[in-house]
């Protein structure tokens, strides 16, 4: 793939918070009034979160800037999208990404079997109000469920992408053997929203502290995930989901926000 070096081809960038765990109670106005200047500071126009208060998030927020991208659930907590629904209209974002099937563990085809009608009955529902529902993957998806049908086989066959689509986490494409690019490039048309972090080694994680860098400290070929980026159409949404270091939090925010800016002015 030749190099694009036209930034304005690159989706608007967010953050998705994982790394601060529990740091943060965004139900309290003080500590989320700390966490919004925060990633402000450090130069993130957008956050990935579900506030328990959708409107005192966005009175918060406007005060440092910040915008709302989007929320991120997991079909094990809930499959209703009533909250959601709700909590978008006062916010405006309109993307929600879900995590994993009804459970996590030693997955079998009978869990994707079970979750996937849910996935399609959600993103219908999310549809109706034009709401973007995406998957989000790990590295369990691309293990074997079904002879040598993978989890995200299965997925790619039963989902109804007019109405569900991939939140693509490139490290835990990574993680799960596959080449996050190669990945991104084959199926590009049924990509909606990104999250980008950086890994070290493949397969499951035991130690996450461990495993994941800031972006660009890791493994990943980021010049040619970005390229590859900027040749994908429907991806409405990237953020930078910083997972755990074993560092401080706002510094890996920090140094994985600099990359991004300073390597790809973006």
């Amino acid at each position: 793939m030749k190099p694009n070096n036209d930034t304005t081809r690159l989706p608007p960038l967010g953050l998705q918070p994982i790394i601060f765990g529990g740091r943060y109670n965004f139900g309290d106005a003080e500590q989320l009034d700390d966490f919004l200047k925060t990633i402000s500071g450090l130069g993130y126009e957008y956050v990935e979160a579900f506030p328990p208060d959708p409107k005192l998030f966005m009175e918060i927020a406007s005060r440092y800037g910040v915008g709302h991208c989007g929320i991120h659930l997991s079909l094990s907590g809930t499959t209703d999208t009533e909250k959601a629904i709700r909590t978008l209209e006062v916010t405006g974002a309109r993307d929600v990404c879900n995590s994993g099937l009804l459970k996590w563990g030693q997955l079998t085809a009978s869990d994707y079997l079970e979750a996937i009608p849910i996935l399609n009955r959600m993103g219908t529902e999310f549809a109706r109000e034009g709401i973007r529902f995406h998957y989000h993957n790990h590295e369990f998806e691309f293990l074997k469920v079904d002879g040598d049908r993978t989890g995200m086989d299965m997925l790619m066959d039963g989902l109804d992408f007019s109405v569900v689509d991939l939140c693509v986490d490139v490290a835990w494409v990574y993680r799960g053997g596959e080449d996050p690019a190669t990945f991104l490039r084959q199926h590009q048309d049924k990509i909606g929203y990104l999250h980008l972090k950086d890994t070290i080694g493949r397969g499951k994680v035991e130690d996450g502290a461990a495993a994941w860098r800031e972006l660009g400290r890791g493994e990943l070929d980021f010049d040619n995930v970005i390229a590859t980026i900027k040749e994908m159409p429907n991806v409405h949404w990237a953020a930078v989901e910083q997972d755990k270091t074993g560092g401080d939090p706002i510094e890996s925010c920090r140094i994985s926000r600099e990359f991004l800016r300073k390597k790809f002015d973006w």
